[in-house]
């Protein structure tokens, strides 16, 4: 079986689903509602309400468990306690911030390219070295080789995206 596509997800807006899922060449799943379905990449902030988001989702220990990455924020990954990230995660990665994608007109393209960026700044590099760290964990644990499945096997949910229709049961 070859591997699929991996997965990415946010714990709120705003912290680089997109731009990851970019970079990773990746689904993205958009804003991740609960632990029912976690993609195979979770992200939040690296603050102590992201870290606390990440432990109420976190995953039982186990093999195949996703990655979950942290948002830069403003000082950087020094001092980040992965700990209170909760134990289940096949890897905590922290994303270091490259500040030439503010002022990009477009970041996401940028972040397309970051694994194939001829002669790339520092932060890119630091950035292309953290997507390394997610894939190594991703192969290691093998994720990729099954099918994303949900957790809760109850009613279906609508995808992001599509709504539920009211009206009569046909």
């Amino acid at each position: 079986m070859s591997a699929r596509a991996p997965v990415v997800g946010g714990l709120c807006g705003g912290v680089g689903t997109t731009t990851v899922a970019r970079a990773l060449h990746a689904r993205d799943l958009g804003r991740v509602g609960g632990a029912d379905l976690l993609p195979d990449v979770v992200l939040t902030r690296d603050t102590v309400a992201g870290l606390a988001a990440a432990a109420r989702v976190a995953p039982a220990a186990g093999a195949g468990a996703p990655v979950l990455a942290l948002h830069p924020g403003g000082t950087g990954p020094d001092g980040i306690d992965a700990a209170a990230a909760g134990a289940g995660w096949a890897a905590v990665v922290a994303l270091p911030a490259v500040p030439g994608w503010a002022r990009s007109a477009d970041p996401w393209s940028d972040a397309a390219g970051v694994l194939a960026a001829p002669g790339p700044s520092a932060a890119v590099r630091r950035y292309a070295e953290a997507l390394g760290r997610i894939v190594a964990a991703l192969t290691a644990s093998g994720r990729l080789d099954r099918p994303l499945t949900a957790v809760h096997t109850g009613g279906l949910r609508p995808v992001r995206g599509v709504r539920a229709l009211s009206g009569p049961a046909r």
